[in-house]
């Protein structure tokens, strides 16, 4: 118990050494910025980066499919028959479901 009350005691009658461990203990623990604040921010900042990036992703992928069905009168009307099971006068219409993946816009429109 001598050695740390003796450490303590040079610790703190070094004005500048005193000084300065102050100043680390209060901007790591008591500061409104403290260090361990500051990390958990930037944690949520790169979280939110990559969730951004990921629906800017996603935006384009959507507005590719959006640009091809405006491009493309037959897949206005594919999309018309399949999804919202429009028909002709005299026909039936029979969907038959594909085994592989659908893309965005059918995954957005929940077909």
């Amino acid at each position: 118990m001598g050695k740390i009350a003796r450490f303590t005691n040079q610790l703190v009658s070094n004005f500048y050494v005193g000084t300065t461990t102050i100043f680390l203990v209060w901007i790591t623990f008591f500061d409104g910025n403290d260090l361990i604040t500051l990390f958990s921010n930037k944690l949520q900042l790169m979280d939110a980066e990559r969730e951004i990036q990921f629906y800017q992703t996603k935006i384009d992928e959507v507005y590719s499919e959006n640009q091809k069905l405006q491009d493309n009168n037959d897949a206005k009307e594919r999309i018309a028959r399949e999804k919202f099971l429009m028909k002709k006068a005299d026909e039936d219409v029979f969907v038959i479901p594909q085994e592989k993946e659908n893309s965005i816009l059918d995954r957005l429109i929940g077909f």
